[in-house]
């Protein structure tokens, strides 16, 4: 009964398989070329995209291994909006071997909800996936170095314009945690870059040196 109960599922669809089943895994796409600094999907390598020309964001660079769509949306969805928490568990592998790379000698700080936010979830969607990662890597656990000190609507449901509002939103608890150290900024889907880049405005004035952003996929920004 425990093993039917706790068998691997498809964290899109729930199949008797994981991290995702054999349809599901053929439907993931690779970021591909994409602009060096925020992850931007361009067509062309290392070709820095006309907004980080024009106006980079504070963050070292921006790195996803998948684009969002398909059923690996569907799995993020059930991740922060059905309750599935096991799925920050089970899609751990598609995306550990990325943290470790980035994460060498790096403290992994999750994007925070807030409070409220929290509350009503039962948890932190961008730590449990931050944790199991980490663990999976055999990397030390990630740090609740930020807290969200300004609550609003999920930016997924904010166009472009409102999302850079963000700024101000997070603050740092921890200074110690993350003074003179390199930080990793663990997120589950960068589009703008605005959340991660209030993140790292805070960490960077809090003493952080530099501030990489992670996320399991990246969703092209709309202009």
């Amino acid at each position: 009964m425990l093993t039917w109960m706790f068998r691997p599922q498809c964290a899109a669809c729930a199949a008797p398989t994981g991290p995702l089943c054999e349809p599901c895994a053929a439907s993931l796409v690779e970021l591909g070329p994409s602009c060096p600094r925020c992850a931007e999907p361009t067509g062309e390598q290392d070709l820095v995209c006309a907004r980080c020309v024009r106006a980079p964001l504070p963050l070292d660079r921006i790195v996803s291994p998948w684009r969002f769509g398909g059923p690996l949306a569907h799995a993020i969805r059930r991740l922060k909006f059905a309750g599935a928490s096991h799925v920050a568990r089970t899609v751990a592998p598609l995306w550990a071997p990325l943290v470790a790379a980035a994460a060498v000698d790096a403290v992994v700080v999750p994007v925070p909800l807030h409070w409220r936010r929290r509350w009503k979830r039962g948890y932190d969607h961008a730590w449990l996936l931050a944790l199991h990662a980490c663990e999976l890597a055999n990397l030390p656990r990630p740090v609740p170095a930020l807290r969200r000190v300004i609550g609003g609507p999920p930016q997924s449901t904010q166009p472009a314009k409102l999302r850079e509002k963000i700024a101000g939103a997070f603050r740092v608890v921890d200074p110690r945690a993350i003074r003179g150290r390199e930080v990793i900024v663990v997120d589950d889907v960068v589009t703008t870059g605005a959340t991660l880049a209030a993140c790292a405005r805070a960490l960077r004035d809090a003493g952080a040196i530099s501030v990489t952003g992670v996320a399991l996929a990246r969703a092209a920004s709309a202009e």
